[in-house]
């Protein structure tokens, strides 16, 4: 009975959430590169609770590239001390990486109706981790953002002259204004879906965007979309439903993907044209509702 004691023992320690130390040596073994791929698919509360286990997954743990800020599927369901207890925690997490590199930053983030004040301690910090994350020389950020239609965002500037930067994705029901001219990036991606934008924020994908390869652009809300690029290879506009959007021009000697989707109304004045002698795939599905 004794080997059965030691395994109901083992599995007891296991079950609270204890790792064994053979298991702690065995993960610390690995190499750095190799633990913090392991790494990059826990989620942020599971990553913390992996650096209290020793001195060397506190160093994993604080220098890991790939972060996914995604705890806020059930913040409907917790009480604000619980909500307050999270983003204090996270923000002392990015204080202590300090400046390491970080590779890939993800925030799904989506606030409760509630007190005005919660809302803006909430975004305010947010909009805080974008800095940290743009400090440590992100190269993917992924932004997915869910605020009451009552309240304002505006990025942070330094998105866009953040020199790291290569992947962008937003998702957000907003307005976003366009980023100045004079700033240039270096992203090579780009992804908008849910938000809303004007002909300056097409103007500056022109102008400033050098070295973007795709540009996706889904539900996106815009009058008019022109684009002039140099290095762009892939280009989608999808908006199932009836759009707003009256003029389409697109004018890229690289591009080889082209995929639209675009619905309006029959009456209205629409008008499509593309300059891409180096066009290798065109999907277009048009609609006209009456």
């Amino acid at each position: 009975m004794e080997p059965n004691r030691k395994l109901l023992a083992s599995t007891s320690s296991q079950a609270q959430g204890a790792c064994p130390d053979h298991m702690k040596d065995r993960f610390s073994n690995l190499p750095n590169e190799v633990a913090h791929q392991i790494l990059s698919l826990v989620s942020i509360l599971d990553l913390t609770r992996f650096g209290t286990l020793s001195k060397k997954c506190r160093e994993l743990y604080l220098s890991t590239p790939s972060l996914n800020f995604d705890e806020f599927n059930n913040w409907n369901k917790s009480s604000y001390a619980k909500q307050f207890k999270l983003l204090s925690s996270l923000d002392r997490f990015l204080v202590r990486r300090r400046e390491n590199k970080i590779h890939c930053f993800r925030i799904c983030w989506s606030h409760s109706y509630g007190k005005a004040a919660s809302l803006y301690n909430e975004l305010y910090r947010v909009v805080t981790w974008i800095h940290m994350a743009v400090r440590c020389n992100v190269e993917v950020l992924d932004l997915e953002l869910r605020i009451p239609d009552t309240t304002m965002l505006e990025l942070p500037s330094c998105i866009f002259l953040c020199g790291s930067l290569r992947s962008l994705s937003v998702q957000c029901n907003k307005i976003l204004t366009a980023p100045s001219l004079v700033s240039s990036t270096n992203l090579q991606y780009l992804k908008l879906t849910n938000v809303t934008i004007d002909e300056g924020f097409c103007k500056w994908i022109s102008c400033s965007c050098k070295c973007i390869k795709e540009l996706h652009l889904e539900h996106v809300e815009v009058e008019n979309i022109t684009v002039e690029s140099s290095s762009l290879e892939s280009f989608s506009f999808v908006f199932p439903s009836y759009c707003g959007l009256c003029h389409l021009n697109i004018s890229c000697e690289k591009l080889e993907d082209i995929h639209i989707e675009w619905r309006f109304a029959s009456t209205s004045s629409r008008s499509f044209k593309v300059f891409a002698p180096n066009l290798k795939i065109f999907e277009m599905g048009w609609e006209f509702v009456e």
